[in-house]
């Protein structure tokens, strides 16, 4: 079956009337994509012409994508979904080259890298010089881009989460084998533009939720206890050849953040960020084993 439009891919981004997503768009005429822009903002005016659809859904991000997504057949046809934030400066030759990785490397979730001079709540997510991808434990709510049968899994999820707290360790594991499944696209960086979760923050706090409750509840869900730390375990280099292990990894990943410290305008020094790097890589393990479902939204058996 085909997608409405026979685009085999789609972006759905929750926006407001800051959101950046018409830069996607300019030159892309030709895109093998579809967009939904679902708004959170009432006060949020676009105008998409008539190839974007735009609906209105207060809420989180997350809900607020379950709104959409769940929809009957809305995801008929569409082999991979993008989910950005809207604060994210991309192109649309940027999306169309994600999905072609996903395709290329047959991945089940990934996202871009982010451009050195992004805003971040991971570091190691940050564009490492030298690789084409690194393959991960942990791919960010930030603009994951999911196959369509593992989205299908884990969508009932949205409905219960306004944060997406957990969701980007628990994405990684829904395959019958979870290795090399996930990955940050180091030759795809995107620039993120405003500070990690502010908007999202204060409407939560409005509605007197919390995203560490959030996250409990979706880790009772799936029987997961203990920390989760993003992992790189292997990668393919900008030379096509792999590399396996988190130590090789961890001191070639370290020295190429090393060489660019000077170019990372970020929030914070980049030099405790990459000794951190270097410690998790050397004394923790990726749990990559699949996960499956166990508990309902109630937490009960």
């Amino acid at each position: 079956m085909s997608s409405p439009t026979g685009r085999n891919n789609l972006v759905v981004v929750r926006a407001g009337k800051t959101s950046l997503h018409p830069r996607w768009l300019a030159g892309a005429e030709s895109r093998n994509w579809d967009l939904i822009v679902s708004l959170y903002d009432a006060e949020a005016v676009f105008d998409h012409g008539p190839d974007v659809r735009a609906v209105l859904r207060p809420g989180g991000k997350w809900d607020g994508l379950h709104a959409v997504l769940a929809e009957e057949g809305a995801l008929d046809g569409y082999d991979y979904i993008l989910l950005p934030d809207d604060d994210l400066d991309m192109t649309g030759q940027d999306i169309e080259a994600i999905f072609a990785a996903m395709r290329r490397h047959d991945l089940d979730v990934a996202q871009p890298a982010l451009s050195w001079d992004s805003y971040f709540s991971h570091f190691s997510v940050l564009a490492c010089p030298g690789f084409t991808l690194r393959y991960v434990n942990f791919v960010e709510i930030m603009a994951p881009c999911l196959r369509r049968e593992v989205l299908e899994k884990i969508l009932p999820e949205f409905a219960h989460t306004m944060s997406g707290f957990g969701l980007d360790y628990v994405w990684c594991r829904l395959s019958e084998d979870p290795r090399r499944r996930a990955a940050i696209l180091d030759s795809i960086p995107i620039r993120h533009t405003r500070p990690i979760g502010r908007v999202l923050r204060g409407h939560m706090a409005k509605q007197g939720v919390g995203a560490k409750d959030e996250e409990q509840r979706l880790r009772a869900c799936y029987g997961l206890t203990g920390r989760h730390r993003p992992l790189f375990y292997a990668a393919i280099d900008d030379q096509g050849r792999r590399i396996e292990g988190l130590g090789p990894l961890a001191l070639r990943m370290a020295w190429a953040y090393m060489r660019i410290h000077r170019k990372l305008r970020m929030q914070e020094p980049p030099f405790g960020n990459i000794f951190k790097i270097i410690r998790r890589q050397l004394m923790l393990r990726p749990q990559l084993s699949q996960l499956r479902r166990v508990a309902d939204s109630a937490g009960h058996e």
